[in-house]
């Protein structure tokens, strides 16, 4: 659904977002070497390691360390 802007000043957002996403359908087409494709996989399964599972268990120890800390007291 389009939607008309409130201020007519402004330059046409659907042209500009239509441009970008033809950039980003170009760039995809490019061909990536083997080495980059792997250094790409390799950034993006640390990540996905990092969020599911190293932080929920750093979260779990900060969580038990807090709770021991107020049965000190």
């Amino acid at each position: 659904m389009s939607v008309t802007p409130v201020d007519s000043t402004t330059p046409n957002v659907g042209a500009t977002s239509e441009a970008q996403f033809n950039a980003a359908v170009d760039k995809s087409k490019t061909e990536m070497s083997d080495e980059e494709f792997n250094d790409a996989l390799i950034t993006q399964a640390v990540t996905i390691g990092g969020q599911f599972i190293i932080m929920p268990k750093a979260q779990e120890m900060l969580n038990e360390a807090q709770s021991s800390e107020d049965d000190e007291e």
